[in-house]
């Protein structure tokens, strides 16, 4: 049979909630917004136990309490009360009023349903007693319940056996005085235990708390205990009775639900879920008393590439330290001693998951406290962290911002540390930067730079740019490098430094690639088709592009639809792409060298790719990066790096070509060094699409250029 719930409460939310999540439990769940309604429902519906509101439109919730407690049918009904969070005065009056129990909001509605289930099981239990002896010492033993019964005007008990048993103790040793068992209350619990029961026997007030015990036996345990006071016609009391039940089992899920549902599992910190709630405590707190806080946003730098180089079971092993680190930097002084839980962990530390770690610091009097703080962690973070005979090094990026001047509510204060975050990002990283007003203009800016993008394919905004690859003996050009540009109708020519970075940030970067790489090739086709001179095109590829899964297929379309040969076809891709996962990269390149297109490693020398891999590799040409060629006839290093490049590639039979060639003293040294491709603005700049086809019809006139350049034998 469906246990049915009754909801009191004016709260729509609270009731939808309700109505959802206790059925996700197995209860059916009957509502009602005011106090008349709940009643007559109560007398109607007989449910097996009503959630009730502390406040209510009409009459508060103590007052309902207590008329239903007055009601024969419902004097042993179960009433769970919903009070605020930290609510000691609503707690202690929803017991004086008759409540069963408590729970307190913002509700966590897994707890909830686990602990009206306990509530209900008990209260069954309580009734079954009622029948007869042997069910109910059977019930005590299975619900770890005793019961007792007290008479204060002589201070004698009777206890069952399962009392008894809850204590660790014989009947015979244990005196029959209520007091008899303070000597194996916990030492923090012993004053509040002993008030409730001097007010039971002196004033007749009833009670029900939670206490812990150290048994003989079994160690700690925690006890619920309620009492019932019976009073004589001239209001004298006659007797007290009560239940005690050892409910160290239940505390125990409950933590182990609360850890489940509020912290970390790889760190053990407080995860999203608790960070947000706790951080909300704060902002309100810090506002009722004109403080301020701090968040701390910490992201590591580059830490997919510890993942992908190391593994992700180093990775975790890393995080866990990294954690532990932040953990331990956060002195008692830099936190409120609320936010300490019961089992010791700092609440303030968060991972938010990822890499990605949060900080609420509390009463900050100024921002260099939150300063303090953050290079304090910078600094542990940065430290060598030891796997075996691997050591990592791991920096983060950190973002501040002060509640409530930086956000009166948890989404604005965690947006503007976000942001300050990734102003460090953008500026080097292993920094810590303050959240300032003027980053919001910078990020919607973004954000509209970002959606104008998305437009400019479809409004013909984006257009290619040709870069010749020239042969300085011949005047031959040898082929181009395709760059892209965006000329927007407001903003103007936008540089690819500026509008490329936004696109990988969005993902945006794939469709670009797709567009560039079939915009290339249809130019190509169409010069085919007119009769022009034909030269391979270079495409550069993102890494985004390069693992995308429909990179071949949609090559080879591509390639099909135009009925264009794959010679005419060159890919670039940079070292960094090639070695992110080297098995992968093989497989993919040898895919891409099966079609008969042209590959080559741009910006080489710059990366940090292995020659044992590089040897594996199904490549064609090696860029030499505009790095070197620049400094190669005043810098002795730079000179020996690209001569050394020239051979490398010769002996792999790799084509070379060089980069950022500006002056006829680098394209001699390059020559005599055997390096015949160039490329660089003392040959032509990054050119229109009709202007490149105008020096394809003409032909390069190198003039007397060529003299220049003549190698001697």
């Amino acid at each position: 049979m469906t246990t049915k719930i009754l909801v009191i409460d004016d709260d729509p939310i609270i009731r939808l909630l309700a109505v959802e999540k206790l059925a996700e439990d197995g209860f059916q769940v009957i509502e009602a917004a005011d106090s008349v309604t709940g009643i007559q429902l109560v007398i109607d519906e007989k449910p097996d136990l009503v959630l009730l509101d502390v406040i209510l439109p009409d009459v508060d919730g103590y007052q309902v309490c207590r008329h239903l407690r007055s009601l024969p049918a419902s004097q042993h009904l179960p009433i769970v009360m919903l009070t605020g969070l930290d609510d000691t005065a609503s707690i202690v009056q929803a017991y004086n009023d008759g409540a069963t129990d408590f729970f307190a909001k913002p509700i966590n509605w897994k707890l909830l349903g686990y602990r009206l289930r306990y509530i209900l099981r008990a209260g069954r239990t309580v009734e079954q007693l009622a029948h007869s002896e042997a069910a109910l010492a059977g019930a005590q033993r299975l619900a770890h319940l005793g019961s007792w019964e007290w008479w204060p005007a002589t201070d004698t008990t009777k206890r069952s056996d399962e009392y008894y048993r809850i204590y660790g103790m014989h009947r015979e040793s244990l005196a029959p005085s209520m007091f008899a068992v303070m000597p194996q209350v916990h030492a923090e619990d012993h004053d509040r235990v002993k008030a409730a029961l001097d007010l039971a026997m002196t004033k007749g007030q009833s009670y029900q708390h939670e206490f812990r015990i150290l048994a003989p036996h079994s160690g700690v345990r925690v006890l619920h205990e309620q009492a019932q006071i019976f009073k004589t016609e001239t209001g004298q009391i006659s007797c007290i009775e009560g239940i005690t039940q050892d409910i160290t089992e239940l505390v125990d899920a409950q933590q182990r639900i609360r850890n489940l549902a509020y912290y970390d599992a790889l760190t053990g910190l407080a995860n999203r879920q608790l960070f947000r709630e706790l951080l909300l405590h704060e902002l309100q707190r810090a506002q009722r008393q004109d403080k301020q806080c701090a968040l701390l946003f910490i992201d590591l730098d580059r830490f997919k590439r510890i993942n992908d180089t190391l593994g992700h079971d180093v990775g975790d092993m890393v995080l866990q330290i990294v954690g532990n680190r932040i953990n331990t930097c956060i002195r008692s002084g830099d936190i409120a001693a609320l936010h300490q839980s019961t089992s010791g962990k700092n609440e303030q530390v968060a991972r938010l998951g990822g890499d990605e770690f949060t900080v609420v610091l509390t009463d900050i009097g100024q921002p260099e406290d939150a300063a303090v703080v953050t290079r304090r962690i910078l600094e542990a973070i940065a430290m060598p962290i030891q796997m075996g005979a691997q050591e990592v090094i791991v920096t983060a990026s950190i973002g501040i911002a002060l509640g409530p001047r930086d956000g009166y509510d948890v989404e604005n204060l965690l947006k503007n540390a976000d942001l300050a975050m990734y102003s460090v990002k953008d500026k080097g990283r292993n920094n810590y930067h303050f959240f300032d007003h003027t980053m919001n203009e910078a990020v919607l800016n973004k954000f509209a730079l970002e959606n104008d993008l998305r437009k400019a394919i479809e409004q013909d905004q984006l257009e290619l740019y040709f870069q010749p690859k020239i042969n300085p003996m011949t005047g031959e050009i040898m082929g181009a490098e395709v760059l892209l540009r965006w000329k927007h109708p407001h903003r103007g020519m936008i540089p690819p430094v500026t509008f490329i970075p936004v696109a990988e940030e969005s993902g945006f970067i794939v469709e670009l690639g797709v567009w560039v790489l079939n915009r290339a090739c249809e130019i190509n086709r169409e010069w085919q088709r007119r009769g022009m001179p034909i030269v391979p095109l270079a495409i550069n590829l993102s890494a985004a592009n390069f693992r995308h899964p429909d990179l071949l297929s949609g090559i080879r379309k591509t390639l099909d639809d135009l009925n264009l040969h794959p010679n005419f076809l060159v890919i670039e891709l940079t070292e960094g792409i090639l070695m992110q996962d080297v098995t992968e990269t093989i497989e993919t390149l040898q895919a891409l060298k099966d079609m008969g297109i042209y590959l080559s490693v741009d910006d080489f020398g710059t990366g940090y790719s292995s020659l044992n891999y590089l040897k594996r590799f199904p490549l064609d040409e090696l860029k030499i990066d505009r790095s070197f060629v620049k400094d190669i006839i005043s810098d002795p290093n730079d000179a020996a790096i690209t001569a050394a490049i020239i051979g490398l590639a010769q002996n792999l039979k790799l084509s070379v070509v060089a980069e950022g060639v500006e002056t006829t003293e680098q394209a001699d040294f390059l020559l005599r060094r055997g390096c015949s491709t160039m490329q660089g603005f003392l040959f032509a700049k990054p050119m229109p699409q009709q202007e490149f086809e105008e020096l394809l019809m003409s032909g390069m006139d190198m003039g007397d250029m060529q003299a220049v350049f003549m190698v001697e034998n």
